[in-house]
């Protein structure tokens, strides 16, 4: 799904009210939950990267650890393909 301006601006409001209320230890690990929760709900997070990464420290390196992790699972698919030839 990708986003529109003003459905991505909503999420990130509702990110930043919650952000208010967690401690800064804790932070990071709230960012990457949000991350993976917008990816459960069908959120391209690829195509929405910059817009989501440039909204904050914490939410950048999600997207960077979320990308990361699914280019890995993608080679990984990519080479069990090539074990059925």
């Amino acid at each position: 799904m990708n986003l529109n301006d003003t459905d991505l601006e909503f999420l990130m409001q509702l990110y930043d009210k919650a952000l208010s209320h967690i401690a800064d230890k804790s932070k990071s690990d709230w960012a990457e939950d949000f991350v993976l929760s917008l990816a459960d709900y069908g959120v391209n997070v690829a195509d929405n990267a910059k817009e989501i990464g440039e909204h904050d420290e914490y939410l950048d390196e999600a997207v960077e650890l979320f990308l990361e992790h699914n280019e890995e699972e993608e080679s990984w698919v990519d080479e069990e393909d090539d074990w059925d030839e």
